[in-house]
């Protein structure tokens, strides 16, 4: 189809769908494009094959376009707008003219659902597949999609659909789907995207980007078909972070997670990985050893004997249980008219088994809230008194004759819960290892259960028969990619349970005074205590030792 067929057969169809707004308004067809573009003047249809050999495309692509030109307001500023921002509210708004034409044009729908359907990748988390899903999901009510992010959405849409004439109650919805997609860290690229449906246009014609990207026209689009989104510079940052982490990564290892909506655990969901402790040091490199009188408290442990059920007392006078020897004794000496040894019984001797304990720490951003009234330190953060309180812990329980290791964890995604060995089992709390806890900063988020299997898989390797995991965390285990507030705390549920079923004691304390219904939750009744304040840490912590090692 030439130039002129196009013109000649979409301009009645666009003037008609469009009314008035559309009168003066022109078709043509534009060079390297790869969506349709709308400006002032013209509606540019891509030359490619895709385009050109299809009318369905083309009138799908004219109709949407009558659609934003009734509907839509025209050139908004899109002064402090993300990239991602403008592409989400875009989307939105697509969605919104859509409805509003298919309100006066029912069949409609024909042209544009097999378009819809054909351009979504189902399950794909990248940016374009979730607008790809959006797009599918919120014109079409019978399309299958369980993902949380775009039910969020299509609930939303649904509940505002009375007012689809309201466009700053659409915009206001989009810009909070926005900041969930920057919260689940999905990277958008402005250069490599483009609208997933293709009878969608560029919406450039809904945005005013002032001095930063002058209104294209359509001599310059069809020259260079370029793109109205900008570049952030904060992604380019942010990739150097990530590629700078990378420099630090010692091994990678894949766990199952427990999904309690469908009672299985999803195998090799999660990716632990170990990175080098020193990579997260303090600001300027400005590594500093826990301070103990920054928390203005010192654990006092309790040196308490235990039953050890594996060394008996024999011939005692009281016990559990009879000492079959001394039986054996007292039934000949009755015989022979002796006079009864009375000792018959068995107990368990008094003793004090050595534990491995690992303190497994959660270094997640919120550590990073500052406290007041601990100490005379000015600007201590929940992490400092984290990092204090759990080099004083494990320095009086070496001194106790156990052996104890300090890890450390934070989550960005299931796809990367970092863990940090800041001391290692048999290794001394000197300097160094002072220094590693020192650096350790608060990052990401809180994947509970993930850091709790690894925690075990290390502690396993301890041959003392005494193993015991003790978390330390201020909050409800959290990531980014999960919505529901209950999955993280059933899986980190599962984990301590399958810890336990391993012979690893897991027990923890939180700083958090409205803890209780989700801690007991994972780690059950009497295996917890709540610092109501930071500054209450260090006497909870020896609490909880000493229930462990007196259990």
């Amino acid at each position: 189809m030439t130039a002129s067929d196009v013109s000649a057969s979409l301009d009645p169809l666009l003037t008609g769908l469009s009314g008035p707004a559309g009168c003066g308004l022109t078709v043509a067809t534009a060079g390297r494009l790869r969506r349709p573009v709308l400006t002032p003047t013209h509606l540019l249809i891509p030359a490619a094959e895709a385009y050109t050999a299809s009318y369905a495309m083309q009138r799908a692509a004219a109709a949407h376009a009558a659609a934003h030109l009734r509907f839509s307001p025209r050139a908004q500023s899109s002064r402090g707008l993300k990239p991602l921002s403008i592409a989400v509210i875009s989307a939105i708004e697509d969605a919104r003219v859509d409805s509003l034409m298919l309100q006066d044009c029912p069949g409609l729908r024909a042209w544009w659902l097999p378009t819809l359907r054909d351009a979504v990748d189902p399950h794909g988390l990248s940016f374009r597949a979730m607008m790809s899903r959006l797009g599918a999901a919120l014109l079409d009510d019978d399309w299958p999609d369980d993902n949380y992010w775009i039910d969020k959405a299509r609930r939303g849409f649904a509940a505002l659909r009375a007012r689809l004439h309201d466009h700053a109650a659409f915009r206001e919805m989009a810009s909070i789907l926005a900041n969930d997609l920057g919260q689940m860290r999905v990277r958008f690229d402005a250069n490599d995207y483009a609208v997933p449906a293709p009878y969608r246009d560029d919406n450039s014609f809904l945005w005013d980007h002032g001095d930063a990207a002058p209104p294209p026209d359509a001599e310059s689009l069809a020259l260079a078909g370029t793109s109205t989104y900008q570049r952030d510079e904060r992604d380019e940052a942010s990739g150097e972070v990530a590629r700078a982490e990378m420099a630090d990564e010692l091994s990678r290892t894949m766990y199952p997670e427990w999904d309690y909506r469908l009672d299985l655990a999803r195998q090799d969901w999660c990716t632990v990985i170990e990175r080098s402790p020193m990579a997260q040091s303090l600001p300027h490199g400005d590594v500093t050893p826990p301070d103990p009188s920054r928390i203005g408290a010192r654990l006092s442990l309790p040196h308490r004997q235990r039953l050890n059920r594996e060394r008996r007392l024999r011939r005692q006078l009281e016990g559990e249980s009879l000492d079959l020897d001394a039986a054996v004794t007292v039934m000949v000496d009755r015989r022979l008219g002796l006079a009864p040894e009375p000792r018959l019984f068995l107990r368990p001797a008094r003793g004090t088994p050595h534990f491995s304990i690992l303190l497994l720490v959660d270094a997640s951003a919120s550590t990073n809230d500052v406290v007041t009234g601990i100490g005379t330190g000015n600007g201590a953060t929940v992490l400092d008194v984290e990092r204090t309180a759990t080099a004083m812990l494990a320095h009086a329980a070496a001194e106790c004759g156990h052996r104890v290791a300090i890890h450390a964890f934070s989550s960005d995604t299931r796809e990367a819960v970092n863990y940090f060995r800041l001391l290692d089992f048999g290794k001394p709390l000197d300097l160094d290892a002072r220094a590693r806890l020192g650096g350790l900063a608060g990052r990401f988020s809180t994947r509970l259960g993930t850091a709790l299997r690894h925690a075990t898989t290390c502690v396993m390797d301890e041959p003392n028969p005494h193993r015991a995991i003790v978390v330390i965390t201020d909050g409800e285990p959290s990531d980014v990619d999960v919505f529901d507030r209950r999955y993280l705390v059933e899986d980190a549920r599962a984990a301590v349970q399958a810890a336990r079923r391993a012979g690893v004691a897991v027990c923890g304390v939180t700083i958090d005074s409205g803890a209780a219904p989700y801690i007991r939750t994972i780690l059950g009744h009497g295996n917890f205590c709540i610092a109501d304040t930071a500054r209450a840490l260090p006497a909870q912590l020896s609490a909880i030792y000493a229930r462990l090692v007196s259990n």
